[in-house]
């Protein structure tokens, strides 16, 4: 009897801790905000004002993503993580790292309009959201779900390499122009004051992701969890990257389609190594 009790107990579903279910429950607003912003710039003349035409180009593309690709997948991932599922948090939480990489760029880049304070709010929302989800994840119990068969070195070299090339990429426009003294210019083309891309990339992302390969490497919990984090961030922001492109060739100038190309394969290896990651998680 006691045996039959304990196998019902471990088929049910998973407990997911007040802590954890009071941040999972701010995908609603999120999703709201990120909907309103989104679905405002695509089908809403004349929203941005004094925005340089590339700079527009490209939010035109990557809106097509967060609506279309980061939307849906924090929506489904909250609810899944919300019933006990490692796999889901471990995505959702990389959804929210690209909201907040994205909205950091919006509330501080994109001149004011009519959507400033949701762009705000956006922002907001996804950092507590991020912040309290990993204040709660529990990374001992998520790196011991974890199987043999996860390719951890694979994953640990794949974040070190994309590290690497766009230290090299961001570094490669930024230094030339130091030393010439003169501006970068995709500073020039988006009328920005700095690039933010190299602001975040250079001084938050890519440092995670050397960090999380190392970790990874030495096979330590976090290192587990955040890898996953990360290779589903990196994810859509490359897909983002890659609609970008297009849309600046679409819309405002002429870009080097090449380049959507390449975002697009490394965005497909990227996924490809996120599946293949997570497969090595039990359960759901």
């Amino acid at each position: 009897m006691t045996s039959m009790r304990s196998k019902r107990e471990s088929g049910m579903k998973k407990e997911v801790p007040i802590g954890t279910a009071v941040w999972l429950w701010l995908t609603l607003p999120i999703a709201f905000l990120i909907a309103t912003a989104t679905g405002s710039e695509l089908f809403v003349d004349d929203l941005f004002r004094g925005d340089a035409p590339t700079f527009v180009a490209q939010a035109i593309g990557q809106d097509v993503v967060t609506l279309g690709v980061a939307l849906p997948a924090l929506v489904v991932c909250g609810i899944l993580a919300s019933r006990g599922s490692e796999r889901a948090r471990l995505v959702w939480l990389g959804v929210l790292v690209y909201l907040v990489y994205t909205y950091v760029i919006y509330a501080f880049q994109v001149h004011f309009n009519q959507l400033f304070l949701v762009y705000l709010a956006s922002l907001g929302c996804s950092l507590y959201a991020l912040i309290g989800g990993l204040a709660t994840t529990d990374f001992e119990h998520v790196k011991a779900r974890f199987t043999q068969r996860t390719p951890v070195r694979a994953a640990s070299v794949f974040l070190f390499v994309v590290a690497v090339l766009f230290y090299f990429s961001w570094l490669g426009e930024v230094v030339p122009a130091l030393i010439a003294g003169e501006v970068p210019k995709s500073v020039t083309d988006n009328g920005t004051p700095t690039n933010g891309v190299h602001v975040l990339d250079m001084a938050w992302i890519l440092p995670a992701m050397g960090l999380m390969a190392l970790w990874l490497w030495r096979r330590l919990a976090m290192g587990y969890a955040l890898a996953g984090v990360l290779l589903t961030f990196m994810s859509v922001l490359l897909l983002a990257i890659m609609a970008m492109v297009v849309s600046i060739n679409l819309y405002a100038q002429t870009a080097v389609l090449g380049m959507a190309v390449v975002f697009g394969v490394v965005a497909a290896a990227s996924l490809g190594m996120v599946v293949w990651y997570l497969k090595g998680l039990n359960g759901r």
